[in-house]
């Protein structure tokens, strides 16, 4: 049995726990996970109405992010009208609040056998072969449309083993159960510190990878222009696609009309044979370039109000990428 378990799972099951385990932090857990169990057993109509509302509340008190998506707003979309800008913005809080929920009620109520009914999945070609051939696959996502439900399909893909990469909140109880509720998806999650470390044995037993790697990184980033902006950009899927020779899928996942439906896109593939020569800021760039794409088509279901630009430079890039840190 323990060596079928090392076969399915190349790396063993590891906790993905954050370090405040006070008394505070339970209580905060708790209250965060009663509020999370009330809201997913509300009538859609009743949800919107409390999203909204709590919504209402956020945004005067966190002005900060305010000024935050204004500024990545305009640095992806051009100046905006006072009125889109503040539509955009509410949406990004929208969608923050809906992922949570949407993917708790996705589980509760979808049993196994008819969750594929619930995604619309698009396979290009070149990812199509990616999978079938077997030898390992990065899957790089931005924080676009619903990032959480598309875990639970990887198993109904073939792509197992699958491994997901997380931050784990500061709240140790928390933590627990959110990667408690990602892994009754069916993939295991890796603590952003240290997956590096894991991910070849993942790679050389044929398994999955994924990413979601839109936001600012610190630690050993890289400034690589996003939006035409530098900004603080992860490594990590360049620097495995260079060292273990397997290719990055794009993906996305987007919130589709009806509630609990999503359209799931596998697009470009950044091929080792094509890349693995480049420079690592060159492998960045051009995923930043896909999630640009992706993000301009539906800025309404992107999540703006992360503050993307912090301690970089107010320039636009020159001649080549500045590389930041070694």
């Amino acid at each position: 049995m323990a060596e079928e378990a090392a076969r399915d799972w190349p790396v063993a099951w590891q906790p993905v726990w954050g370090e405040s385990a006070s008394l505070g932090s339970y209580f905060g857990s708790f209250a965060a996970r009663a509020a999370l169990a009330g809201a997913i057993r509300l009538p859609e109509w009743a949800l919107a109405l409390l999203l909204r509302g709590l919504v209402g509340v956020a945004r005067p008190l966190d002005l900060r992010r305010e000024r935050a998506a204004h500024e990545f707003l305009r640095q992806a979309l051009g100046e905006l009208p006072p009125k889109e800008l503040a539509r955009l913005t509410r949406a990004a809080w929208l969608q923050l609040l809906r992922v949570s929920v949407e993917t708790e009620r996705l589980f509760l109520r979808v049993p196994p056998e008819r969750l594929a009914q619930h995604f619309e999945v698009e396979i290009s070609p070149a990812a199509r072969a990616a999978f079938a051939a077997r030898r390992g696959v990065l899957i790089a996502s931005p924080h676009l449309g619903n990032w959480e439900a598309p875990l639970a399909l990887l198993q109904n893909l073939g792509l197992h083993p699958a491994y997901g990469i997380a931050k784990p909140p500061k709240n140790r109880f928390l933590s627990k159960a959110l990667q408690a509720s990602r892994e009754r998806r069916g993939v295991r999650i890796l603590s952003r510190k240290g997956a590096m470390a894991a991910a070849p044995a993942i790679l050389k037993a044929g398994g999955t990878i994924a990413m979601v790697i839109d936001q600012r990184t610190s630690g050993r980033a890289l400034l690589v222009p996003f939006f035409g902006r530098l900004a603080r950009c992860e490594r990590a899927p360049a620097v495995l696609l260079k060292r273990q020779r397997v290719p990055i899928v794009l993906a996305s996942c987007l919130c589709g009309p009806r509630p609990l439906h999503f359209r799931l896109t596998f697009d470009e593939v950044l091929e080792p044979e094509t890349w693995a020569r480049a420079e690592v800021e060159e492998i960045v760039l051009r995923i930043n370039q896909g999630f640009e794409r992706a993000i301009r088509a539906h800025p309404e279901q992107y999540i703006w109000i992360h503050d993307r630009y912090k301690d970089t430079p107010l320039v636009r890039p020159a001649e080549g990428v500045p590389r930041l840190g070694r």
